[in-house]
């Protein structure tokens, strides 16, 4: 997803959101409702477990249904947060949305990169990652399980007389 502020000067990106149609007081607000919503929806996405997905979301990884999910529900909070706080029009709001969300995206992820809190539990989930989750070991020991063959058995008089 490229934005063109995200490779340019934050000036760059309040003469944008200027020119979408916020008023110079309302930048610095929208900016704030913008951080302090993808904050709150991220604590908790991850206190309700949806932790790869709402990571792929800060990343900017939407391409796996889970996570455009979340993404779509981030992007709805924060639109009506936006016309609720600033009063502005929704038409105006989805504009803000569109050229914000990108942004404060990006910064939110790192800053939680750089919290040491934050790096420990990363290291504990990349670790996590390579270790199979339950589905998979049941999926294992199926597939195993349905491998095997019965222990031949010797045939008997009675068997071979079934068979002629």
């Amino acid at each position: 997803m490229s934005v063109p502020f995200l490779q340019r000067s934050h000036a760059f990106a309040a003469q944008s959101l200027h020119r979408a149609g916020l008023t110079v007081s309302q930048i610095p607000q929208a900016v704030q409702i913008a951080r302090e919503t993808v904050e709150q929806w991220l604590q908790k996405e991850l206190e309700s477990g949806n932790t790869h997905e709402a990571l792929q979301v800060l990343k900017g990884h939407v391409q796996e249904k889970g996570a455009q999910m979340l993404f779509d529900k981030l992007k709805d909070m924060l639109l009506v947060r936006l016309v609720l706080h600033l009063g502005i029009k929704s038409a105006l709001a989805t504009n803000i949305v569109t050229l914000l969300l990108p942004f404060v995206l990006k910064r939110v992820y790192d800053l939680a990169r750089q919290n040491p809190k934050m790096q420990a539990w990363w290291r504990e989930q990349e670790w996590r990652q390579h270790m199979p989750t339950m589905e998979k070991v049941r999926n294992i020991i199926k597939e195993v399980g349905q491998n095997l063959k019965p222990a031949s058995r010797k045939t008997t008089s009675t068997d071979q007389a079934l068979f002629i």
